[in-house]
């Protein structure tokens, strides 16, 4: 009976005492000041085995479809990448601002401060990151997308999530591009000065149609009345020099020959997901441009295995836009 009271009178001073020192004030709270090592372990621990109990039930679906890829990055790119950031950069005054501060997703598991090891083969993973979109963690800046974000969507987000660490700047600047039906961003610009182009050739499907940024602009050459003559297309340049030659020629039929269906065009911050989207879109004011321009290829290099081929050229081109201006700037497809 003795030890019992004691045993209670133990208990009753340490929760005495917790409760005077959280009334106290005196633990830190700024962000800027980290936990100490004990109060850190716990937190931790506590929020890995709670994820770990709730993601043992979840059913990852295939990630491999490149729509969700698509959709995905674009998603990451508006809502993830100010605080988990993107490849080429490190900080970002959010990121830099949170404590804990949330991992560089750009880097994969293995390069998250904090979160070494990773978390647990591919699956594992997929269904943490998944949770953790949908339902945010207290008190740590992560909010829940749940609620206004449909499972397929969130997937979609886990989809890119796999990929991003592989990705470079320039990939991930074409992966996260709006459609442009979506981004609204190609209307009232002038197309003609000389700005980035990209293109790749992931799966992505035909899109809704979107408005003509460039109504009421002269589109010469979409009759295909101008046949370049035959390139050789058997190697990456070849079919780069074939395309540019189809383009300054005005030659639309060569240009759709040469582009696959399900083509992706990234350009000034939008992009058109298929070869027909393109056609109906810039592929006209792009030849009338290319028309009259000097493009002096500055560096180009090529890779690739037995499945897929690349090619990455830096060029300058020098022309004048629909306004007569003199335009120049980097041509990067």
């Amino acid at each position: 009976m003795k030890r019992l009271k004691t045993a209670v009178a133990v208990i009753a001073l340490v929760a005495v005492g917790g409760l005077g020192f959280i009334y106290s004030g005196v633990y830190p709270m700024g962000a800027d000041e980290p936990h100490t090592k004990p109060v850190y372990w716990a937190l931790e621990t506590l929020r890995e085995r709670s994820i770990a109990v709730r993601t043992g039930s979840i059913e990852v679906p295939p990630l491999d479809d490149p729509q969700m890829l698509l959709t995905g990055g674009a998603d990451y790119n508006d809502m993830c990448a100010g605080c988990h950031l993107k490849p080429g950069k490190k900080s970002s005054e959010m990121s830099a601002g949170l404590y804990p501060q949330p991992p560089n997703l750009s880097l994969g598991a293995d390069g998250h401060a904090g979160h070494e090891g990773g978390h647990g083969d591919v699956n594992t993973s997929a269904a943490r990151q998944f949770w953790i979109i949908k339902h945010g963690i207290k008190a740590s800046g992560m909010a829940a997308f749940g609620p206004t974000h449909d499972d397929a969507r969130i997937w979609a987000m886990v989809a890119f999530l796999q990929k991003l660490p592989t990705l470079d700047a320039t990939q991930y600047q074409i992966l996260t591009a709006r459609a442009e039906a979506e981004a609204g961003a190609m209307n009232g610009m002038d197309h003609d000065s000389g700005g980035d182009h990209g293109h790749a050739s992931p799966q992505a499907n035909e899109g809704q149609a979107a408005k003509d940024a460039h109504a009421g602009m002269d589109m010469p050459g979409m009759t295909g009345d101008q046949p370049v003559a035959a390139s050789d297309v058997s190697t990456p340049s070849g079919v780069m020099q074939a395309f540019q030659a189809a383009m300054q020629a005005g030659d639309a039929a060569a240009v759709k020959r040469l582009l696959a269906p399900d083509v992706l065009i990234y350009e000034g911050g939008a992009a058109e997901r298929s070869r027909e989207e393109y056609a109906g879109h810039h592929l006209g004011a792009d030849m009338a441009f290319l028309k009259t321009s000097r493009v002096d290829i500055l560096k180009q290099s090529s890779g690739g295995d037995e499945r897929m081929a690349c090619l990455t050229t830096e060029s300058r081109i020098r022309g004048k836009s629909s306004k007569g201006k003199p335009a120049s700037g980097p041509l990067n497809p």
